[in-house]
């Protein structure tokens, strides 16, 4: 993949560092403490969620970060963290008898690195009056929802657990059912996709008041991002997100790039200088 594509998909884009006074390899002759940053932060356009923890002291290491892309295909990076979402067939099989649903993830909410929490909506495909909403989580290739009707037979739901196969396929046993009911379920390969995710060494660090700008290198799986430099640029607007700001982009020069700010959802950025 090129990287202009990548940029145009709102993956990576390009950066420009800011300067600190505390910079990475700078010797140290004062007492005070070394500035810090660090985060855990989920992000909007596309879903990501990133966190770090990164320093300005001496030194060759200046901390790690860690950082997933939920809208991100990655099938050949064996990352193991999935995301389901868009529409897909859900069967649920009761004693040999096999009901086909349709089911169409609407939301998509990044808690962490590996997990995210997801909602939508479905119904029975033999009589689409029985409609029904879902609410669910996957964390790493563990997938589990509650279904809630409310059309025809409206009140009944049902509890699953199962779990993502190689070929994005999903399955599980014995949900159980509010009339007690034990039923297995199945969703087809591709329902499910591995999604970029990787964690790096932070090899240099700019602290500033409350700003703190890094740099990080993709390691080596996933491949075809394999090797480009990092950045990343951090603002801490006090207590909570709101006020906090994140971007990232691909270093072209030095410390140098230009970045995408991504709004941030959830989480916090500390920087102490």
């Amino acid at each position: 993949m090129k990287i202009t594509s990548m940029l145009a998909s709102g993956v990576l884009a390009l950066a420009v560092a800011g300067g600190g006074v505390a910079t990475a390899g700078a010797a140290s002759a004062h007492p005070f403490p070394v500035p810090k940053a660090a985060g855990s932060v989920a992000l909007a356009h596309p879903a990501q969620y990133v966190s770090f923890n990164v320093h300005a002291g001496p030194g060759r290491h200046h901390g790690w970060i860690d950082y997933a892309n939920f809208m991100y295909k990655a099938p050949f990076a064996h990352t193991n963290v999935w995301n389901i979402g868009g529409a897909s067939q859900l069967t649920f099989t009761v004693g040999g008898t096999a009901y086909k649903h349709t089911m169409k993830i609407d939301t998509v909410t990044p808690v962490s690195t590996t997990t995210t929490q997801f909602s939508g909506s479905g119904f029975w495909n033999d009589d689409p009056t029985y409609t029904w909403t879902i609410t669910g989580t996957v964390s790493y290739e563990n997938v589990s929802f509650y279904i809630l009707y409310t059309g025809a037979n409206k009140g009944y739901n049902v509890t699953a657990t199962g779990v993502i196969a190689r070929d994005g396929s999903v399955s599980g046993v014995k949900a159980k059912a509010s009339d007690g009911q034990l039923l297995d379920f199945a969703m087809p390969a591709g329902s499910a996709f591995q999604v970029l995710r990787f964690q790096a060494p932070v090899t240099w660090a700019a602290i500033y008041r409350h700003d703190a700008t890094f740099g990080f290198t993709v390691p080596r799986m996933p491949v075809r991002l394999a090797g480009l430099h990092m950045i990343a640029k951090v603002h801490d607007g006090g207590p909570g997100f709101q006020h906090d700001t994140y971007a990232q982009g691909v270093v072209f020069w030095g410390h140098f790039g230009r970045v995408i700010h991504f709004p941030i959802t959830s989480g916090n950025i500390f920087v102490h200088r």
